[in-house]
């Protein structure tokens, strides 16, 4: 099992999420909104609007959680506005 640590920029808050084997190939912004985490997104997903980025100007509807891993392997996700 591994952990996301989402950390808001806003509100200097964190708050940890187990992700398991069989979750990793999930879209992360689908996946984060199911965890209960609000992650901004006018297009739905699409990868227009550009809203679900976070750090690195990474965005949320483009990545699986396995992507996710690979680019930040502590598993820390930093997102500005919460």
């Amino acid at each position: 099992m591994q952990i996301i640590r989402i950390v808001g920029g806003a509100s200097g808050k964190t708050q940890k999420l187990n992700v398991e084997e069989q979750d990793l190939d999930q879209n992360l912004l689908k996946w984060l909104r199911l965890q209960g985490i609000t992650i901004a997104s006018s297009c739905d997903g699409e990868g227009v609007c550009k809203k679900c980025s976070i750090q690195n100007d990474w965005l949320t509807c483009k990545l699986t959680l396995k992507d996710l891993f690979k680019y930040q392997p502590d598993g820390k996700v930093f997102v500005p506005y919460l």
